[in-house]
């Protein structure tokens, strides 16, 4: 099949070059989606901008590091406490954001000054951070502040500090991508060899691609540690600065999310000669896989499968409770770039659903290749997908769920269709074992939540009953007690996740607290009791209050908003009275008209009964209420 059109797309037939379904017999190397092009002008884009790919999504990660933004405080807070990235020290980075702030003026004369200021202030408030990173913004890079000089002057007269400069500003590609490049070229060149890390084993890597999203770092720290192997750096999640600057005293570089950290993976083997592997981490298939490469690299093969082993043993009879359940669900994907191809085939093989559509905001062609390569025939792929193509990618395959960003999200659950949060995620970790089956429960509970069913109906007065006893038949009582007793969620995860189908099967109306009559309620909960009645029955008292009253009521209205009115008519009349010369205009006026009104209604009979014929109409009108 050639690219797809839509029809939402017939003003910008361009976007024809984006759009793939894929069919049985095609090479589908010859039918690539378009990506990592400009967005097309008219085309709502959900990507982000580079300096965001930058600071958002790698930088800002960093648990010990001042992230200062040089731009307007909005660039700051829009990057600031939006993913879920935390940290064992306290989650810092997620407390605080920084910003130079820049006004109009600072446009006009320069903010390399404000810069300076604010870069002192920031470590005079923390004097416990010694390191900070400085991005550049739209605003700073259009009227062309060098903020490396500005950088080199604190450093000097703090003397103790170190600080990376990222020069990306927003409009400086056509995605985040951009960004990503920026931030892995630049650490390469200014920060990689300048710090030499403590070694304490004799296997050393470096993970690279995994910013700790809900805790995801910590589950492949555990893992590396039963296996003995020691982490030089996270690149970023979890990560610390000086840490970073170590990272060519590794052996090995696991690279997993390729697309925002391929370039410094490639960088470190190209100037130490490190080698690199890339892993899947999401899903039971994909996890087994990455820890038997990292084992066999290091001859830990032993320690791979004793790993492997624990965790399957834990963890694959509660994703089977899932998979049950979850077979034959269809999920669209609709996030940045390589969690298509590693989510798809997890969610295909693991559980059985089915992925039927595909987006992604900053993708590149070798990651369309991949995902295509691994998705099911009559699947859609879409390259830097706008609200109105959603609309119609979901009228064509009517999914079960949505796995995107917390933006689509709020349009997909105006459809009423349930999604899960595949930037941030629910309740992660989402990565390995325990991973997989937290996003099993996620899907599931968001697939089978009441809520999507009962918004689309009207539960007010009796049908609300109606509703929910249709509900209740849907799941039997052996369902039920089997929910109860099988812990389906993770030992380690979200032990308070929860089970919606017990939820289903559960009463929604309040039940009066019973108070035994030989035990008086105390004297402050009877005065609260009586407020509680008073508030409650406030509403009532009034409506009948005006409905008894009505006729007084509307006669007093009546008077004080005429007398009111003259006042303002009085008060008027005495500004326009000093006016000079303006009472003469009006007394010719008033002449004028009358002259006028003389000769129009009183000179001639027939017009003298058409005013007696009006007066008398405006008379029934306001005396009798006749039209």
């Amino acid at each position: 099949m050639p690219m797809k059109l839509f029809k939402c797309d017939e003003s910008i037939p361009e976007r024809e070059k984006h759009i793939y379904i894929k069919e049985k017999g095609e090479d589908t190397t010859q039918f690539l989606p378009s990506a990592h092009v400009e967005t097309i002008p008219g085309s709502l884009s959900e990507r982000g901008c580079s300096y965001c790919g930058a600071k958002l999504v790698i930088g800002g990660v960093l648990k010990d590091t001042i992230q200062l933004i040089h731009g307007p405080v909005g660039c700051a807070y829009d990057t600031w406490h939006t993913k879920r990235y935390p940290s064992d020290n306290g989650n810092f980075q997620l407390k605080y954001v920084w910003s130079s702030d820049m006004k109009e003026q600072h446009v006009v004369f320069g903010g390399e000054k404000l810069l300076k200021k604010a870069m002192l202030e920031a470590f005079a408030e923390f004097p416990d951070i010694k390191r900070m990173m400085v991005y550049t913004t739209c605003s700073t890079a259009l009227i062309g502040d060098d903020i490396k000089p500005v950088v080199k002057e604190v450093e000097k007269e703090l003397g103790d500090v170190d600080i990376f400069t990222v020069e990306c500003p927003g409009f400086a590609g056509v995605s985040q991508s951009k960004g990503h490049h920026v931030f892995n070229m630049g650490w390469m060149t200014d920060k990689v060899g300048t710090f030499e890390p403590e070694i304490t084993s004799p296997y050393t890597i470096n993970v690279i691609g995994d910013y700790n999203i809900q805790g995801d770092t910590f589950v492949m720290e555990k893992y590396m540690e039963k296996m003995g192997i020691q982490i030089i750096a996270h690149f970023t999640g979890n990560g610390t600065y000086d840490s970073l600057r170590g990272m060519h005293r590794a052996q090995l570089n696991v690279t997993n999310c390729a697309r925002s950290a391929g370039y410094i993976a490639n960088e470190l083997k190209k100037k130490y000669g490190i080698p690199r592997i890339d892993v899947d981490t999401w899903g039971f298939d994909y996890a087994k896989e990455g820890l038997r490469k990292i084992g066999a690299f290091f001859g830990l093969e032993d320690r791979a499968e004793a790993v492997i082993a624990e965790e399957v043993a834990k963890y694959e009879s509660k994703l089977e409770w899932y998979k049950e359940r979850l077979s034959g669900k269809k999920v669209c994907i609709w996030t940045g770039g390589p969690r298509l191809w590693h989510w798809t085939k997890a969610l295909e093989d693991d559980l059985g659903m089915h992925v039927v559509a595909m987006s992604s905001k900053f993708g590149h062609q070798e990651d369309f290749e991949k995902v295509i390569a691994r998705g099911e025939e009559g699947t859609i792929y879409i390259d830097d997908g706008n609200e109105l193509e959603f609309f119609e990618v979901l009228e064509m395959v009517k999914p079960d769920l949505v796995l995107t960003g917390p933006r689509v999200g709020a349009l997909v659950k105006k459809l009423h269709l349930p999604y899960v949060n595949g930037h941030g995620y629910h309740n992660g970790p989402y990565m390995g074992f325990e991973g997989a089956v937290n996003m099993a429960r996620d899907m599931y509970n968001a697939i089978y939540s009441p809520l999507m069913k009962l918004a689309q109906s009207d539960i007010r007065g009796e049908q609300k009953k109606t509703v929910i006893a249709e509900e209740n038949s849907k799941l039997g009582e052996s369902e039920v007690e089997q929910l109860k007793s099988v812990d389906i969620t993770s030992t380690e995860a979200m032990p308070t996740a929860v089970n919606y189908a017990v939820l289903e099967s559960s009463n929604f109306d309040t039940q009066p607290l019973l108070i035994p009559d030989n035990q008086p309620l105390p004297q402050w909960q009877q005065i609260g009791g009586n407020f509680s009645v008073f508030l409650e029955q406030l509403p009532k008292n009034l409506g009948s209050f005006s409905t008894e009253y009505q006729m007084p009521i509307i006669c007093f209205a009546t008077i004080i908003t005429a007398t009111v009115a003259v006042k303002i008519i009085l008060a008027v009349l005495d500004v326009i009275n000093e006016i000079p010369h303006l009472n003469l205009v009006f007394e010719l006026t008033g002449i004028g008209y009358l002259i006028w009104f003389i000769f129009r209604y009183l000179f001639k009979a027939s017009t003298r009964q058409e005013l007696a014929a009006q007066i008398s109409f405006i008379q029934k009108e306001i005396v009798q209420g006749q039209d």
